[in-house]
């Protein structure tokens, strides 16, 4: 296969894969799967774009294979960029993420030396990267919205609180000090919009039902879009220093929608101010903040990152390592 530059994305569905495809059209970077048995020896062309989750090319994110792949398509591309979408996982001893960092580091650490380029999503991250090796053309980016982007923020918002994503990050939100959400709804007059895959049958689907929550169960991205465009509120559990790798902030984000984050801890990362940018947990509704104004300042946050700048910078940087 000969083409100007080439994609390589884990098997499967999931936010790297919608990534790739979002950007792989206008730098006519086709998209490819890549396993640990997939033929690569015709490959050639200007780049390859290697995007990286450890966990999604091997089940406990240690693909070791993967070093040696990329190692040697860089006699048969002008140029290898990596995107750190992930590097390696941390956890307490009794978990298996503490005993496999070490060699999830090392891998993210070869994949780096091997890179012409890199992009990546958290600032912290690009830390850890800068302190490997010696500086190569980069950039740090937050993620960008797989579901539109709007431009005039000023729409007709109703009294909604939208939870967006997979189930099991959805989940998290309706679990979160009991079914606070639920409570924080009633409260202040809020109907909860639910949009993703049908929750599994049990007790937080009941719960959900009985609760009124409006399930509009997995739409299409322009859907999701109109849904975010018309709500005040978008509610996500995650924390504060890794948020700007998460597609479903971005996309409350870039509807201006005011993001609620639930988290254990809160401090400033990659940007965003708790109270400003976002509401520290359900009890900042209780309080004064204006949910437009912190919509706005979610908006103006997300600018420099949209779509379109994540195209530019992987063009930009792929250019000037080919020159």
């Amino acid at each position: 296969m000969n083409a100007s530059s080439l994609s390589l994305i884990p098997p499967g569905t999931g936010g790297v894969r919608d990534y790739a495809s979002v950007v792989g059209h206008p730098l006519h970077a086709p998209l490819m799967e890549l396993e640990h048995d997939t033929d690569t020896a015709s490959l050639s062309g200007d780049f390859v774009l290697l995007h990286f989750s450890g966990y999604g090319f091997e089940k406990r994110g240690i693909p070791l294979w993967l070093v040696r792949r990329i190692r040697s398509l860089r006699a048969q591309f002008k140029a290898v960029g990596v995107v750190f979408h992930e590097l390696f996982a941390t956890g307490p001893p009794w978990g298996s993420a503490f005993w496999l960092s070490g060699i999830q580091r090392r891998i993210a650490r070869e994949l780096l030396l091997e890179s012409d380029f890199w992009l990546t999503n958290r600032e912290d991250a690009a830390r850890w990267l800068l302190a490997q090796s010696k500086a190569v053309p980069h950039r740090v980016l937050p993620v960008f919205s797989n579901v539109g982007e709007l431009d005039a923020i000023d729409t007709e918002r109703q009294r909604r609180m939208v939870v967006f994503g997979s189930a099991g990050i959805r989940a998290q939100v309706y679990e979160w000090a009991d079914g606070e959400i639920f409570r924080t709804a009633k409260r202040n007059g809020l109907e909860i919009h639910d949009i993703g895959p049908a929750m599994p049958e049990g007790p937080l689907a009941q719960r959900m039902a009985h609760e009124g929550v409006v399930a509009h169960g997995k739409l299409p991205a322009e859907q999701v879009s109109a849904a975010l465009a018309g709500a005040e509120y978008g509610a996500l559990a995650y924390p504060p220093d890794y948020v700007s790798k998460s597609g479903i902030f971005a996309a409350y984000c870039a509807h201006a929608v005011c993001p609620i984050l639930l988290s254990k801890d809160y401090g400033e990362h990659d940007g965003l101010t708790a109270n400003v940018h976002y509401l520290r947990g359900f009890g900042g509704l209780d309080g004064a903040v204006d949910a437009r104004s912190v919509g706005a300042e979610a908006h103006g946050w997300y600018k420099p990152h949209r779509v379109d700048a994540h195209v530019a910078a992987l063009r930009t940087l792929s250019s000037e390592v080919r020159r």
